[in-house]
């Protein structure tokens, strides 16, 4: 097969699944990328703070620009037992019920495994690599800092909010409310993601590797949950009969 017969061969499949391809290139890309970071963290893992170059200029950026307003804000944000991780319990509860409600049980399975298998690999990931948490200061937002008990590798804080909000993303989009689910969900990560490093409870390279874990994570689920992979498999045919009839 020549490669221009290939390429024209992807370009047409392409034109045919952009989503499918769409989700390929993002379970590839943020898998990669983990990975990538993931080895790095291994290979440092002498130095005395285990950290990435960037890691400490932007610790060091958020510590010189603390403000009451900014730091009760990120309180409340990282706050698992707050009013607002309980609103967030309490709204995933009732999607829960109302897709068993609906029956739509597929996207019920999607939902559960696609939050629960990224907090199962969070915990997983936390104590393979054990890597402890900033230390840098003695004071946070006028408090002292408190060690905390577990690892910090990938930020589970990070790992949770980008879950629920690429699920919700996903389970609505075929309804008129999709762009606001995507941009609620990835704005409530976003701030989660900030709120983590403001406080200094992570690196953030530990928040880097939990969007792109989740995000691999996330689509690999989608991917074997939905109809996709079934187009995977016939995607693979088409390329392995054009080689054959070219080859």
């Amino acid at each position: 097969m020549s490669i221009r017969f290939f390429f024209a061969t992807l370009r047409r499949l392409a034109r045919r699944h952009q989503l499918l391809w769409l989700l390929l290139a993002v379970i590839v890309g943020a898998g990669g990328l983990f990975v990538e970071v993931a080895h790095e963290l291994r290979e440092d893992r002498l130095q005395p703070d285990h950290g990435f170059p960037f890691d400490r200029p932007i610790l060091n950026f958020l510590h010189q620009h603390e403000g009451d307003g900014r730091c009760a804000l990120a309180d409340q944000l990282s706050a698992l037992g707050g009013p607002v991780w309980l609103a967030v319990y309490a709204l995933a509860a009732l999607g829960a019920g109302l897709l068993a409600r609906r029956r739509r049980y597929g996207a019920l399975v999607f939902a559960v495994g696609a939050v629960g298998g990224t907090m199962a690999f969070n915990l997983l990931a936390k104590y393979h690599f054990d890597r402890l948490r900033p230390d840098f200061y003695h004071q946070i937002c006028h408090e002292a800092v408190q060690q905390l008990p577990d690892p910090s590798f990938p930020s589970g804080h990070t790992m949770a909010t980008v879950a629920l909000a690429s699920t919700l993303g996903i389970v609505c989009w075929r309804t008129r409310w999709r762009w606001v689910a995507w941009g609620v969900g990835l704005l409530f990560a976003l701030g989660v993601s900030w709120a983590r490093l403001y406080l200094a409870a992570h690196y953030p390279s530990d928040v880097l590797a939990g969007w792109l874990a989740t995000g691999a994570w996330v689509g690999t689920w989608y991917l074997v949950s939905s109809r996709y992979l079934g187009e995977v498999r016939r995607l693979a045919q088409q390329l392995w009969q054009a080689a054959r009839t070219r080859g």
